[in-house]
């Protein structure tokens, strides 16, 4: 159990990284890109998973509705 509650965390990331940029189209790679770099660096700075999760989530919305939206 010890092992499973290091290495887990990391993998369930690395899992749901994956699964986020498998279907991601050059049209969508800079949004999606810059929200995966402050998610990065967000959980470098703070070390904080839900923190970098919800920032990185947040600035992807920002940026795929406003400045990358195409209406």
């Amino acid at each position: 159990m010890r092992y499973l509650s290091i290495c887990m965390p990391v993998g369930v990331m690395v899992i749901l990284t994956v699964y986020t940029l498998r279907d991601v189209s050059l049209e969508n790679a800079l949004p999606v890109g810059l929200a995966l770099t402050a998610t990065l660096g967000l959980h470098l700075w703070r070390r904080n998973a839900v923190l970098s999760v919800l920032g990185g989530t947040a600035i992807h919305v920002a940026l795929a509705s406003t400045l990358f939206s195409h209406s």
